[in-house]
């Protein structure tokens, strides 16, 4: 009876585990998806709260520079009793997202987008402890904690555009709630030991590589939806849909990951694989969604190698492992603040650049189109009045011919504008994306540098 008995469990515990493994991963998820999951609904916060360009950046910049700047305090306080750490972090994730939601005004969002920072920094944190303890294994369990983040990082943008078209932005945050609270039943009867002993130094030449390889998908996960719905006025639903490729390969990769060779090799072919698709990016020979599909499928597998690659290199051999998979979640973070600080202005300056050149080719096809002259004095001005009113977003010049006739010369020159605005806002976009690729290339130095790093 006691060995059946004894049987019965053992073939049981598996079975106990992959719930609260299911669990805590969706946890890690939710947190790092945050750091883009409202690139597609700047526009509507924008409009919602009559506030400018630069301000709105906030919402993304926020989450990301508090999440990490407080990575490894939360870590050093998650490791001394990881259950309520992760359900601290948890219960304050969650309420900061029903306050952003629920936001009053522009000032509140940002606030509650500063203090859902600190209860995912917790959560994110601590569940690599618990994921050791359920697993009886740091190596899975930093496996498993590793393919979540790359799973959040991933399908972030596609699930907030998704969520922003059919709902509202303000689904985001609504849905985000009840789904971490959820993660809660993972602590049931769960219990870890603490870990006091001292932390050694982190592995350097690993985390600044997380750095610059998170500030190189910047381009990717930020931009690229940008082109997509204020360049190329597609609909945030489509270019959710259209931007899942990228999350796909990513989740594919991630999953063979470990049978494609060793942590150096696997994160040098991701960097490079990105930096691949992002000069692909760059060089986009058109400006039809479709182009950006095999670009997509090369950063997606980079993605899925070079994150869970680095993850893992940074934190082989160290231990207590909440502080140091503090201090990646401090890299990755700090490294989408940089790409933030440095591929914005540099794309709003050629965008305007882009756009007077634009405006000159516009004019000349205005003039020698074959419209009555008169009219094209109108056509002219009617332009130049949508750009102006624009506010340094993309015009959409299709409103000047609303109330003209519906004949071939019309039709022909409104389709050329749009070209020449199409060919304009793409070219925009193409130096971001090469030096994305670049800072990419960059970050092979220290992953290789990372190879001759002594384990602690």
């Amino acid at each position: 009876m006691q060995a059946a008995l004894a049987a019965a469990t053992a073939y049981s515990l598996p079975v106990a585990r992959a719930p609260r493994r299911a669990l805590i991963g969706l946890g890690i998820a939710l947190a790092l998806a945050d750091s883009s999951v409202v690139t597609l609904a700047l526009p509507d916060i924008l409009r919602q709260f009559d506030v400018e360009i630069p301000e709105v950046a906030w919402v993304l910049t926020s989450y990301n520079l508090v999440l990490a700047a407080a990575a490894v305090p939360a870590a050093y306080a998650a490791r001394r009793r990881p259950v309520p750490a992760f359900a601290a972090g948890t219960l304050v994730f969650a309420g900061a997202s029903l306050a952003c939601a629920l936001a009053p005004s522009f000032a509140v969002l940002v606030g509650a987008r500063c203090v859902q920072a600190l209860g995912g920094a917790l959560l994110v944190c601590a569940a690599l402890d618990l994921l050791s303890e359920i697993d009886g294994s740091d190596e899975r369990a930093v496996r498993t904690w590793a393919a979540a983040g790359v799973l959040g990082a991933a399908l972030g943008p596609a699930a907030g555009g998704i969520l922003t078209e059919t709902l509202g932005w303000e689904s985001i945050f609504l849905v985000q709630a009840p789904l971490a609270l959820a993660t809660l039943l993972a602590c049931v009867g769960l219990r870890a030991r603490p870990l006091v002993a001292p932390a050694g130094r982190p592995n350097v030449p690993a985390n600044l590589a997380l750095l610059l390889v998170s500030g190189a998908l910047t381009a990717a996960l930020f931009l690229l939806v940008l082109l997509l719905v204020d360049g190329w006025r597609i609909a945030p639903a489509a270019a959710g849909l259209i931007v899942t490729v990228m999350p796909a390969a990513a989740i594919v990769t991630a999953a063979v990951s470990p049978r494609l060779g060793g942590v150096v090799t696997r994160a040098g072919c991701g960097c490079v694989l990105i930096a691949g698709g992002l000069t692909a990016l760059g060089l986009l020979p058109g400006s039809s969604w479709w182009w950006t599909i095999v670009p997509q499928l090369f950063v997606g597998a980079g993605l899925g190698l070079a994150l869970s690659a680095l993850t893992e290199r940074a934190l082989q051999g160290r231990s207590p492992q909440a502080v140091h998979g503090g201090w990646t979640i401090a890299a990755r973070h700090a490294g989408v603040v940089v790409g933030l600080l440095l591929l914005t202005p540099i794309f709003t300056t050629a965008l305007d650049r882009n756009e007077d050149r634009a405006l000159r080719a516009g004019a000349a096809a205005v003039i020698d189109s074959s419209i009555p002259p008169l009219d094209k004095l109108a056509v002219a001005q009617d332009v130049l009045a949508i750009v102006r009113s624009a506010d340094r977003e993309v015009p959409d010049v299709r409103r000047a011919f609303d109330e003209r006739p519906d004949d071939a010369e019309y039709v022909t020159l409104e389709e050329r504008l749009v070209s020449e605005l199409d060919r304009a806002v793409t070219a925009a976009f193409s130096r971001p994306f090469l030096l994305a690729a670049l800072l990419a290339l960059v970050a092979l130095v220290p992953i290789f540098a990372s190879r001759r790093e002594p384990s602690v």
